[in-house]
C-alpha cells in the first residue's frame, strides 16, 4: 500500500526557484501532502487526504526541505577524530595513502557508512554526494556495501566510482627530484585498476544501482584532471554523456594544485580538465580554493559547479574560495562537509554557518557579503543541482521527492522568532529537528532513526575497531617513508609566485 502523510498548519519554507534564481524563503502556513515518494499537494487547507493518511499537527513546526551535503568520502569516517590541522599533501600521506596495497573487508565499509548517514540524517542532511574514495581501487564488492549502507538507512545518495591511475610523484611538480629510489619504484608499481577494468566496473554499478529504490544515482570521479591520464579522461567525458551522469572531481584544492598546472602542462588544471572533455555542464568541482579570474570563465561557460567545503579548506590549511567571484559569475554554489578526517561530521549546519561568516572578513565592501538565503541555497538547490537532481529534490512543491525536514520553533534557537532563514544559517544546529523524511518515508523520529539499530551498528563497529587498527599501523609506517619528500615539495611549492591570493597571510613550512 501506498504510504501517505498529511502534515497540516507547519510553518512551510518553499524553497522554490524564482525567476531571478532566488528561492523563494517566505513563510507560509501550509499542508502538505505526500504520497508515496512525492509531494503531491501544498494549500492552505487540504481537506481530501485519503482516511489512511497519517496525519501530523505541525503547529509552531518549520517544514523545509532536507540539505544535500554535495562533496564528502565515507572512507573516512574511521578517522574522525584522528588529525590536526595539517596541508593537504601531507595529510593526504595519511587518509589516502598512495603505497595502500590492501583492501577494507566490505562489511567494515558498510558499518562506517552507516555511521556517517545516520549523523547526516539527525541533522536534516538527506542527500550525500559520497565520492567513494578507496584504495588501491573501489572493488565491486565495496562500491555494493557502500550502496546498501545508504539504501538501508533510507538517505538519498549520488555514490561515485572514484579513480586514481596516475602514480603520486606524476601528480604534483617537484616531487620526483626529492623520493628516493625505491619509493618512486613502488609508486609507480602499485597495482590499480586498468582503463578498461575501470570503465566495465562503472557499467556494472550503473546497470545494477542506478535508480535503486529511488535513492541511489551513480556518479563518475576522475579523482583531478592531473591525477588520471588524457586517455581516461576522456573516456570518463564520453560515459558521462552516454548515461547523463554527473562528473565530480577535485581543482584547484591548494596552492601547490595552482602550481601544478603551469609547471606540468603549461595550463591550469582547469583549462587541462576542459582540453581533455571532463569540464561540462555536469560537472562538480570540490572546492575550487585557488580558481583564477580566467578558470572562474571557463567554470561558468561549461555551466559547471564549484562545491564549498569550507571547514575542511581551513583544517587543510588550503585558503579562502574565491565565493563572491563565482557569485558574480552565476556559478552554481553547493556545500559539503568532505570527508570526517578533515571535517569531523557531517553535521552540514557546521558548514552552512561557517560559510555565512568566513566571507565577510574578506574585504570592507559589506553589501557583497553572501546572504543567509544565498547559503541556504548553496545547501539545497545548489547541491541537488551539483548532483543534476534539481528536478527531483531541494524544494516543497507538488511532483518533488518528499525529502522534508521538520523543526520545533519552540526551541531556543527559534527564539525570539524573527527572520527563519537567518535563525537556520546562524542559530540552529539541529536540535531543533523532530522528523526527517526521505523519499516519502519517515527516517528520523524524535533524534532516533527509524530504519537501523543504531547501537548495534555501534557496538559491532566498536568490536571491529581493534581489526582497523592494524591497517592504520600500515599507513603511518607507508607514509613515513614519504613524508620527507612531500615536506620538502611543500616547501618548494608554496614559495613560488601567484597571482592571486588566497591566505590571510603567506604560509610557510620547514622542511
Amino acid at each position: 500500500m501506498e504510504n501517505t502523510v498529511l502534515i497540516k498548519n507547519a510553518t512551510v519554507l518553499p524553497f522554490t526557484r524564482q525567476a531571478n534564481g532566488s528561492l523563494n524563503l517566505e513563510p507560509q502556513i501550509a499542508d502538505v501532502l505526500i504520497e508515496g515518494d512525492r509531494i503531491a499537494q501544498v494549500a492552505p487547507a487540504i481537506e481530501s487526504a485519503p482516511p489512511s493518511a497519517s496525519v501530523i499537527d505541525a503547529a509552531n513546526h518549520l517544514l523545509i526541505p532536507g540539505f544535500v551535503n554535495a562533496h564528502a568520502h565515507s572512507m573516512e569516517i574511521l578517522e574522525k577524530g584522528n588529525h590536526e590541522a595539517s596541508p593537504l599533501e601531507l595529510w593526504m600521506l595519511y587518509t589516502y595513502p598512495p603505497l595502500q596495497s590492501q583492501h577494507l573487508d566490505a562489511r567494515l565499509c558498510y558499518l562506517r557508512t552507516l555511521i556517517g548517514a545516520m549523523e547526516m540524517v539527525k541533522y536534516g542532511g538527506t542527500t550525500i554526494q559520497d565520492d567513494l574514495l578507496e584504495l588501491p581501487y573501489v572493488t565491486p564488492e565495496i562500491f555494493d556495501a557502500v550502496a546498501q549502507a545508504y539504501v538501508d538507512v533510507g538517505m538519498r545518495v549520488s555514490l561515485s566510482l572514484h579513480t586514481i591511475n596516475q602514480p603520486l610523484h606524476h601528480t604534483v611538480p617537484y616531487l620526483s627530484d626529492f623520493l628516493p629510489a625505491d619509493v618512486k619504484q613502488d609508486l609507480e608499481a602499485a597495482q590499480g585498476l586498468s582503463d578498461d577494468a575501470w570503465v566495465d566496473l562503472f557499467r556494472q554499478v550503473y546497470q545494477k544501482w542506478q535508480g535503486y529504490r529511488g535513492l541511489v544515482t551513480t556518479v563518475l570521479a576522475p579523482s583531478a584532471s592531473q591525477r588520471v591520464t588524457p586517455d581516461l579522461m576522456h573516456r570518463i567525458a564520453t560515459l558521462s554523456e552516454e548515461y547523463d551522469v554527473p562528473i565530480h572531481t577535485h581543482l584547484l584544492e591548494t596552492k601547490t594544485q595552482a602550481i601544478t598546472g603551469p609547471e606540468l602542462y603549461g595550463e591550469s588544471v582547469v583549462a587541462y580538465a576542459k582540453r581533455h572533455g571532463i569540464l561540462t555542464h555536469r560537472t562538480a568541482i570540490a572546492h575550487g580554493v585557488w580558481l583564477s579570474t580566467q578558470d572562474i570563465e571557463l567554470i561558468a561557460e561549461a555551466g559547471a559547479t564549484v562545491i564549498h567545503n569550507v571547514v575542511s579548506n581551513h583544517r587543510l590549511c588550503s585558503g579562502i574560495a574565491p565565493i563572491r567571484e563565482l557569485m558574480d559569475a552565476g556559478v552554481n554554489i553547493a556545500l559539503g562537509s568532505d570527508g570526517m578526517s578533515s571535517n569531523d561530521s557531517f553535521n552540514l549546519f557546521d558548514v552552512i554557518k561557517a560559510a555565512g561568516l568566513v566571507h565577510s572578513a574578506m574585504d570592507t565592501s559589506y553589501d557583497r557579503y553572501p546572504k543567509a538565503a544565498d547559503i541556504l541555497k548553496w545547501a539545497t538547490y545548489g547541491g541537488a543541482r551539483s548532483a543534476l537532481l534539481h528536478n527531483e529534490i531541494g524544494a516543497i512543491a507538488p511532483g518533488m521527492k518528499a525529502d522534508l525536514v521538520l523543526y520545533d520553533l519552540n526551541t531556543l534557537s527559534f527564539t525570539p522568532r524573527y527572520q527563519l532563514p537567518i535563525h537556520l544559517v546562524y542559530a540552529e544546529n539541529g536540535s531543533s529537528i523532530r522528523k526527517v523524511f526521505i523519499n516519502g518515508q519517515l527516517v528520523v523520529d524524535q533524534g532516533r532513526v527509524l530504519t537501523v539499530n543504531e547501537a548495534d551498528i555501534v557496538a559491532e563497529l566498536q568490536d571491529r575497531l581493534p581489526e582497523y587498527a592494524v591497517h592504520r599501523k600500515q599507513i603511518l609506517q607507508q607514509a613515513e617513508r614519504i613524508r620527507p619528500a612531500v615536506e620538502k615539495m611543500l616547501s618548494t611549492a608554496v614559495s613560488q609566485s601567484l597571482s592571486i591570493h588566497r591566505f590571510s597571510r603567506p604560509l610557510h613550512y620547514v622542511s
